[in-house]
Order: C-alpha cells, then structure tokens, then sequence
C-alpha cells in the first residue's frame, strides 16, 4: 500500500487496521501540519444506498516527486484510484508503460484523463456515472461505451451496475456477468471490494503465466461485492478471499 496520512487519529487508526489485515504499510508516508483524508457516508436506510462527501488531506501530499520510479521487485499489477492528484496518477501510468507493468484504474471520483493515458491502462474498471462522464456517451449503451475506451488503448474494460452485475469487454469479446441477488444493508464499499476481488482474479492468473479470464474475474468481484453490502461499514465489512470462496 502507498499513500499519505496525517500526524492524527484518523492516520494511526488507519495505518494499524491496515496491519492487521496484513498489508504492507511500509509505503505510506506521515506528512505534517495536514490532516488525513476523510469521508463523511451517509446511508439510505431503505435501499441501503450512499451518499460520501470526501475531503483529500493528507492525500494530496502523494505529488509524482514521490514516483520516479518504481521499486524492486516490480509488482504485478498497481491499483489505482483518483483520490491522489491527477499529476502523481499520469506519473504513475508513465512509470507503469516504462515498465511494462500492467495497471488497473479505478478513475473515483471522475476526473478527465488526456487521451494518451489510457493505452497505460491495462483493466479500467468504473461504474456507470464515471463510465459516462469519461467516455461522453450518455445511455446504457455499455458496449458502446467500452469500445470507446478499447479504442483508445485501454486492454479491458469493466463496467459496474449495482445489483445488476457488471459489463466487461476485451479484443476478444464482451458480456454481462449478472450480480448475486442479496439484501443490501449498506452499499458503502462495494466498489472497492469489487475492485480488490478482481485484481486477485487477475493476478492469480497472470502469475501462473495464463491470460486472465475476465468472465470469470468480473463474476468473482460480483459475489464478493455482494458479500460486503450484506453488512454496515466500509472497510470493516470487506471480506478475506477464504471467507467468500471456501466452498468453491
């Protein structure tokens, strides 16, 4: 893990339960007189959708002077998101094409890339309102859509649904793979995990020297998104990979 958190509370309580999963926190940086980034969530009791107004802190601290290169061993993939400054993101993808490491980009929230940046991207995966904001195609054309940024160099692209499942598409092909029907309690969450599951998926393969089946990595991150919107909490009720898939 790589980032930045304040002299605060907030950072140690952090960086603790991070090392209690058993994540390498030796990347993140404590910078003086800011804050650490914060999220105030609020849910909706009835659907058990949410709402988050985030303030940045202490991540805005993570500048690209802190990646000019990449460390060894190189890693087998960097999961990004947009909640770091546009400038380290371009930076990373950069050093990643160097490289030939490959990159996941979770662009939340949305912001506008230069087009040149995304034939950096390995997997783009996003959800409906990002996936129209960047690609400018308003509807729920997804195939559409995902052609758009397979054009512009991205290897696959994942596009999130809610409780409909996901939409993927690669050179080879596309689909939907559809979500595991649960009781939402709390929808705080669900992307990240989505995002984390499928990045196990990827990596497992490719360090067995196979080509990803994204199919099957997208129906993964649905059952372990649907996992974690059956309990209340972000980070909390995230689950262990064994907690998901013992039985298969």
């Amino acid at each position: 893990m790589i980032g930045c958190v304040g002299f605060d509370s907030f950072g140690q309580e952090l960086v603790e339960g991070l090392k209690d999963d058993g994540i390498d926190t030796s990347g993140i940086v404590f910078v003086d007189e800011v804050m650490t980034g914060v999220s105030v969530i609020v849910v909706e009791e009835e659907s058990g959708e949410n709402r988050i107004m985030f303030s940045p802190g202490a991540n805005y601290e993570l500048t690209p002077e802190r990646f000019i290169d990449l460390p060894a061993p190189l890693p087998d993939l960097i999961v990004l998101q947009m909640e770091i400054p546009l400038e380290t993101i371009l930076q990373v993808l950069e050093i990643a094409r160097k490289h030939a490491v490959d990159v996941l980009l979770n662009p939340a929230p949305a912001l506008e890339l230069p087009n040149a940046a995304y034939n950096a991207i390995t997997h783009l995966v996003l959800n409906e309102t990002e996936a129209a904001l960047l690609s400018q195609i308003q509807g729920s054309d997804w195939e559409k859509v995902a052609r758009k940024f397979l054009s512009m160099g991205v290897n696959n692209v994942v596009i999130t649904l809610g409780s409909e499942g996901a939409f993927f598409a690669t050179s080879e092909g596309s689909g939907q793979v559809p979500g595991d029907s649960v009781k939402a309690v709390d929808t705080t969450g669900a992307g990240d995990t989505f995002v984390g599951a499928y990045a196990v998926s990827v990596v497992k393969a490719t360090k067995t020297g196979q080509n990803p089946d994204i199919s099957e990595a997208v129906r993964r991150a649905n059952k372990a998104a649907a996992f974690t919107v059956q309990k209340p909490g972000a980070q909390d009720a995230i689950p262990f990979t064994s907690e998901i898939f013992s039985q298969e």
